[in-house]
This record gives C-alpha cells, structure tokens and sequence, in this order.
C-alpha cells in the first residue's frame, strides 16, 4: 500500500542548502516549484536512490517555520499510494491523525497529497499515484 518516495527537510535558504547537498554528491532532480497553497518553495535532489525535498518558507504562516524554530530540519517521510482515501482510512484506524486533508500539489503535477501525523508523532506526507 505504502512506497517510500522521499525525505522532506525544513530549510531557511533554499539556495545554500542546493550548494550544500551538491557538495555531497546530490544532484538536482527538479527545477524549484513554488507551491502558494502550502505556502513553500521546493526542490528534489537525488544521490543514488535516495531522494529530499528541501522545503522553504515562503510565507510567515508556513508549518515549516514551527519546525525550524523548534530546530527541527527533517520535516516528513513521504510514500506514495495507489488510493490516497483508503491508505488515509487505514493509518487513521491504526490512530494516526489527519492533519492536511487532501489537496492538489504543484510539485507533483498536481496529484493529491495529504498529510498525517502517525502515534509516533512522525509526520507522513502521502501521494496519490
């Protein structure tokens, strides 16, 4: 049901963290998308098979900026689904709790994602296939 997609960190320069993680091998899979509703900036980068999604505030009212004061960089997992309402039926049965409904995303070409935060408190971003 559940295919791991990418990491998200919480950045404060997106440009820096680009130059930073290409020192590291990391290589740019995206151009930067810009996402209003979520209220971020973005970019995929890849090193092998492991992909991140460097995210930055576009707006004092994005949910990135609470983890970045809380010094916070890892943001969420992210796995994709085939049927976004049946997996988010399924995590909120075994208690995880929806804290973005369903919504398109620019970076994603506009396929659905949703939000959830696992008893773990982890926080997953899902994406509809």
């Amino acid at each position: 049901m559940f295919k791991f997609h990418h990491i998200g960190l919480a950045c404060k320069n997106l440009d820096k963290e680009i130059k930073a993680h290409k020192m590291l091998n990391y290589v740019q899979e995206s151009s930067i998308f810009e996402d209003v509703n979520q209220k971020i900036k973005g970019v995929f980068m890849v090193n092998g098979e492991f992909r991140i999604e460097l995210l930055e505030a576009i707006d004092e009212e994005s949910p990135i900026n609470n983890y970045l004061k809380k010094g916070i960089r890892m943001y969420h997992q992210c796995f994709t689904t085939e049927n976004l309402d049946a997996a988010i039926k399924f995590l909120t049965n075994e208690g995880a709790l929806l804290v973005v409904e369903p919504i398109e995303a620019v970076a994603f070409n506009k396929r659905k994602i949703a939000f959830l935060y696992l008893r773990t408190q982890m926080l997953i971003e899902l994406i509809e296939e």
